[in-house]
């Protein structure tokens, strides 16, 4: 098989394999998809792989979904096991796969658009999405995702929160793959979402309308149907809770995922220890060498979605710490709002059971 472009030709093995081919889109309607000419050093380096890196490809192109998939059946060559990072925003996620893709263990994907769109489709179906359709989607994206790539064995998927959907689907179809799920307490991420640009946190509700139709829990709380009776600070709480709560359910349904938790101060408060231990539940043990990469200035001292911006740890907590102290009311009547529920469900009681760092 052959794709023809004005410029080149493009083989099925490197259709399959080649790191400057990244599968990018779908359109489900038209049986095509969608990939991008890349560079794998700029692939790399990109806090995402989203729509914001299309304008970075040096061409782009499409192919039938059907032969493509077929293709991708009757390889005979095996793919690196993917690891997949989960979090419900604003939990140092980015800085955490820039930390691992800075040793040759690990290869780290940033919110790949790809996923985005199957966590949408998904949601568009009704969410359960069990049949053999879905299956050979999301098992055949999410491998084509897994190049060869020269600088890094293992990909590390670190999804968009807004796929948090799909990871019922990893436990289902991938379990062999290792997934962390990193999360922060609810004040920091309540302080993180008033941190936000006005435009984002414009989009908060409709993102939380999402989460809470990912499973039961509307059926559960029918009372949390209505957000617009919600001050903002509450559906912040709301999401933080929502995300929590399917996490809890997924795992529930698949009980033997490799599946751990990292609080973000157990991850920050002492990165060697914890990026350790978030390799060697990846599969690799890292050596003094690969703690020193994973932790030196150029990553900790440089804004983890624009590495042209100093920012740190230290930064962050001020931040933070100065939104809490102007905020405090706020800021308490939100968490005493939902803290009820929060105890009912358990929620911080089944995290800390799986945390990975004790």
């Amino acid at each position: 098989m052959f794709v023809k472009t004005r410029e080149f030709r493009i083989t099925a093995p490197a259709l399959l394999f080649d790191p400057a081919l990244y599968p990018f889109d779908f359109a489900p309607r038209e049986g095509l998809t969608k990939f991008l000419v890349v560079d794998e050093s700029i692939l790399e380096l990109s806090p995402f792989v989203d729509v914001r890196f299309e304008p970075l490809a040096k061409a782009n192109f499409w192919v039938d979904t059907r032969d493509l998939f077929a293709l991708e059946s009757a390889r005979d060559v095996q793919r690196p096991r993917p690891a997949f990072i989960f979090h419900h925003s604003f939990a140092c996620s980015t800085l955490l796969a820039r930390c691992l893709g800075r040793i040759e263990a690990f290869f780290s994907l940033k919110e790949p658009w790809i996923l985005r769109r199957l966590a949408d489709h998904k949601r568009a179906r009704g969410n359960p999405e069990t049949g053999p359709q879905w299956r050979d989607m999301f098992c055949n994206y999410a491998g084509l995702l897994c190049r060869n790539f020269a600088t890094g064995r293992m990909p590390v998927v670190k999804a968009t929160n807004v796929a948090n959907n799909l990871l019922v689907d990893v436990f289902r179809f991938l379990p062999d793959s290792p997934v962390l799920y990193l999360y922060s307490d609810l004040e920091s991420f309540l302080a993180s979402n008033l941190k936000k640009s006005p435009d984002t946190q414009r989009k908060i509700p409709g993102l939380a309308q999402e989460f809470l139709g990912d499973s039961d829990f509307l059926r559960r709380f029918p009372m949390m149907r209505d957000l617009s009776q919600l001050t903002f600070l509450q559906v912040c709480a709301l999401t933080w809770l929502v995300n929590l709560y399917n996490l809890r359910e997924s795992m529930g349904q698949h009980p033997r995922a490799r599946a751990s938790t990292l609080d973000v101060q157990d991850f920050l408060g002492d990165l060697p220890r914890s990026l350790g231990s978030v390799s060697r539940h990846f599969g690799h043990a890292p050596s003094a060498g690969d703690v020193q990469r994973m932790t030196d200035s150029q990553v900790l001292g440089t804004n983890a979605k624009d590495q042209s911006k100093p920012y740190g740890v230290e930064q962050r907590r001020v931040e933070l710490n100065e939104i809490r102290t102007r905020h405090d009311a706020e800021l308490k009547d939100a968490m005493a709002w939902i803290d009820p529920l929060t105890k009912e469900l358990e929620i911080l009681d089944f995290m800390r059971g799986h945390r990975l760092v004790a």
